[in-house]
């Protein structure tokens, strides 16, 4: 495997997540949405030489699942059934099932969602209510 690449790293969450029937996805963020939409945000970090001897890299990617203006009872229907354990519209479930041997990933090693986050979130001067979706991913180190 070659090392993080993070345009091919975002591409290939947003390939993923736009197996989710009904789900926008922008793999990058957009100006605007119409909801229900996932955005793959970039992250706050990067951390080289996660092992030793440059043997994996590690990136925390953020997923945006947007759903609805917060007093719309309908998008809290719908953030519930992203937010899932499992399940056909479940982030979690389709980011890391899509690494198993029959679909693996190409532009990482591995992938786990590690948690979630709920926020308002302000996009083209719209609030809608969010879930926030920590995709931990490692891949190889670049060696010189």
């Amino acid at each position: 495997m070659s090392p993080i690449n993070l345009a091919d790293v975002m591409d290939e969450l947003g390939d993923r997540l736009a197996t989710i029937s009904g789900l926008r996805v922008h793999r990058w963020p957009p100006d605007s949405i119409t909801p229900p939409a996932a955005i793959v945000s970039y992250p706050d970090s990067y951390e080289f030489d996660s092992t030793y001897g440059r043997g994996m890299d590690r990136v925390e990617i953020p997923v945006i699942v947007v759903v609805g203006k917060v007093s719309d009872r309908a998008a809290r229907t719908r953030l519930s059934r992203y937010v899932a354990g499992s399940g056909p519209a479940s982030v979690k479930y389709v980011l890391e099932r899509a690494g198993e041997p029959a679909q693996p990933y190409t532009a990482i090693d591995s992938l786990r969602v590690t948690r979630v986050d709920f926020d308002v979130v302000t996009i083209a001067g719209t609030d809608y209510l969010a879930a926030t979706f920590t995709v931990d991913i490692a891949a190889k180190g670049a060696v010189s």
